[in-house]
């Protein structure tokens, strides 16, 4: 009798405080509660969208005979569906054995990880595609995976600063593949 009333006073403050959150605090208990991959569902409020712009700086290393350069860009992107994201990036890299410049215009999608792990709660894996150029007279089509993740700098739902790595490997037509890395500092709206 004892062990039914002290469950059902626990039950009962348990279903109290739960009414006496702000919708956010809910949330944030539903997405935890949910685990490392998020059940898949539409997007309710304005910090679900997880609009983000950033700026990456790496090294791109392309196969065979070519040497590792520097490789910088710009990404943007959010997520219309969670745990979905959408985005483009702009990456450029000046092969330093041969001057040779290509740019990557590149669509992503992706897939965003949740739950209470540290770095994988804020890790993604994807795809991305699009047209490379090469010295301005040359296009080519590459795709290929990408990985990653951003460690908020701040823990808020909207208006912060995030580091983290992306790496991605792209198959290219006609041209040696590459694999990339490098930082990613993006701001989330």
């Amino acid at each position: 009798m004892f062990k039914t009333l002290l469950t059902l006073a626990v039950l009962t403050s348990s279903v109290a405080s739960y009414a006496q959150m702000t919708e956010g605090e809910k949330r944030n208990v539903e997405n935890k509660m949910e685990g490392t991959l998020p059940t898949p569902r539409a997007v309710e409020e304005k910090d679900m969208y997880r609009i983000h712009m950033g700026l990456t700086a790496g090294v791109s290393n392309p196969n065979g005979a070519s040497e590792s350069s520097p490789e910088y860009g710009i990404n943007v992107g959010f997520q219309p569906y969670v745990p979905f994201g959408l985005g483009a990036e702009i990456t450029t890299t000046e092969m330093d054995d041969s001057d040779i410049q290509r740019t990557n215009v590149l669509a992503r999608g992706t897939y965003n990880f949740g739950g209470d792990v540290p770095v994988l709660k804020s890790s993604y894996v994807g795809a991305v595609a699009g047209p490379m150029f090469i010295d301005g007279d040359t296009t080519e089509w590459s795709i290929g995976p990408v990985v990653g993740f951003d460690i908020p700098l701040q823990e808020k739902a909207s208006d912060f600063l995030s580091l983290g790595l992306t790496a991605k490997y792209l198959y290219t037509t006609e041209v040696q593949d590459s694999f990339s890395a490098g930082l990613a500092l993006k701001y989330w709206y």
